[in-house]
């Protein structure tokens, strides 16, 4: 049972972390670029001034988003049928596998989208004049978006959770109760059916 938890919560997490990389990558492709000045000395300067500086973040926070509302749902929703399968109750393995991903994949998917930037803006503001006006590469300097897809999955996971207390339907419990409701009444069978057949033997 524990090496099962084990094995549950790592794929969790692993899966998880992995959709770092996609969603870096749809991150860079629809996220938009500000524009910057550079300076004498190859430095920049966010002008002219646009929402754009904070549209590329606004993207990122969305992506987290949606990424933490279906990591949660269908986190919880896979864990419910190994549940039912196996008896188990995996829910906190599940869900600290999946705050942890979640953790990792917001971390990649930062990296991933900076990093594909990064070499194009550097080589763009090599080549550039003082004052020159230039696309700047993606940044995200709101660090705390970061914990969007993490707080999302939590927030989905533990609602799905609730509703199962609530109706008292987890996997774990209702196969205990229809075990420990299945052996008395085979006892009772037993015990009526060897009954019977005393009286049957002494009934002339």
């Amino acid at each position: 049972m524990a090496r099962r938890r084990l094995v549950m919560g790592t794929a969790v997490m692993g899966s998880v972390a992995a959709l770092g990389v996609p969603l870096g990558l749809l991150w860079w492709a629809i996220a938009p670029r500000p524009e910057v000045t550079v300076t004498g000395n190859g430095t920049t300067v966010p002008l002219p001034l646009s929402e754009t500086v904070f549209a590329s973040e606004g993207y990122f926070a969305i992506i987290m988003v949606c990424a933490g509302v279906a990591c949660g749902y269908g986190t919880y929703l896979v864990q419910y049928k190994v549940a039912s399968r196996h008896g188990t109750d995996l829910r906190l393995v599940c869900l600290v596998g999946l705050v942890i991903g979640a953790v990792a994949g917001s971390l990649v998917a930062w990296r991933v989208g900076v990093g594909l930037d990064s070499g194009a803006f550097e080589r763009t503001l090599a080549d550039a004049e003082p004052e020159e006006v230039v696309q700047a590469g993606l940044q995200l300097r709101a660090l705390g978006t970061l914990l969007v897809w993490p707080f999302v999955c939590v927030l989905q996971y533990g609602l799905f959770d609730a509703v199962s207390i609530w109706r008292q339907d987890l996997p774990h419990q209702r196969n205990a109760e229809a075990s420990g409701t299945g052996d008395p009444g085979q006892g009772d069978v037993g015990e009526s059916g060897s009954g019977g057949a005393e009286e049957g033997r002494t009934v002339p």
